[in-house]
C-alpha cells in the first residue's frame, strides 16, 4: 500500500490490515472468475508484512496463487498465461486500489482528503513468474512465515547510544548499505511491527 495510509495503520491497524487481506483476495477472485483470464475459482495464501528494509512502516502482503483454478464442472483449469504472469499486473493494481478503498470505507469513515490522495497515487501489484517446483514454494513460504522485522545477522553494532544495521537499498539495485539509529528510534521502529490479532477470515465465494 502507499505510505499515504501509514498513519491510519498506526492507529487503526486491524481495520487497515483486515481490509488489505480482503481486497487482495477479492482482486484475485475477480480476475480468476473472468473467462478472459481464467474462468475458474482460484485460491490464495497470503502473509502480512509491515516493514521495509529500514524498519519503516511498509504494509504489504506476500501472496501465493495457484497457476489455475477449479472450473464449474470441478475439473482443474490451467492458467492461460503460458508460464508468464497469471493476470495483467497493471489492471490488477487499479482493481486492487478500488477494492481496498471500498473495503476501508465499509469499515471506517476515512476523511475525503485521504481517499482522494489514495486515488491520486499509482498502486503497485508486484508479480513474480511461476515457481519451478513445489520445493521452491516451500522455500518462499519459509522465508516469510517465520520472520521478524530484522534478523540478528543484520545488526552490526550496538552501543549505549546507537544501533547500526545493514539493509538493501532496492532503489540502488539492492546494494547493501548501513544505517545507524539512536537506540530509542531503533526501538520505536521495531515496535511498530508488533501486531495485535489483526487477521480476519473471509468467505470463499
Amino acid at each position: 500500500m502507499p505510505d499515504t495510509v501509514n498513519q491510519l495503520a498506526m492507529y487503526q491497524p486491524k481495520a487497515v490490515y483486515d481490509r488489505l487481506f480482503e481486497a487482495a483476495w477479492q482482486t484475485v477472485r475477480c480476475f480468476a472468475k473472468d473467462p478472459k483470464h481464467l474462468g475458474a475459482k482460484a485460491g490464495m495464501i497470503a502473509i502480512l508484512h509491515t516493514w521495509g528494509q529500514q524498519l519503516s512502516l511498509h504494509p504489504h502482503l506476500h501472496c501465493i496463487v495457484p497457476g489455475g483454478g477449479l472450473a464449474k464442472n470441478g475439473n482443474w483449469r490451467t492458467a492461460k498465461s503460458k508460464g508468464k504472469f497469471l493476470f495483467p499486473v497493471k489492471a490488477m493494481s487499479k482493481v486492487f486500489r478500488a477494492k481496498y478503498v471500498k473495503a476501508l470505507k465499509s469499515r471506517i469513515e476515512p476523511e475525503k482528503e485521504l481517499i482522494d490522495q489514495l486515488f491520486q497515487k499509482e498502486w503497485v501489484v508486484y508479480a513474480k513468474r511461476p515457481f519451478g517446483h513445489p520445493k521452491a514454494v516451500l522455500e518462499y513460504l519459509g522465508r516469510y512465515t517465520h520472520k521478524v522485522a530484522i534478523s540478528n545477522h543484520r545488526i552490526l553494532d550496538i552501543n549505549q547510544k546507537q544501533t547500526t544495521f545493514s539493509y538493501k537499498d532496492y532503489r540502488q539495485g539492492a546494494q547493501k548499505q548501513e544505517m545507524s539509529l539512536d537506540n530509542l528510534e531503533f526501538i520505536r521502529r521495531f515496535s511498530m511491527h508488533y501486531l495485535s490479532r489483526a487477521s480476519g477470515s473471509y468467505p470463499e465465494d
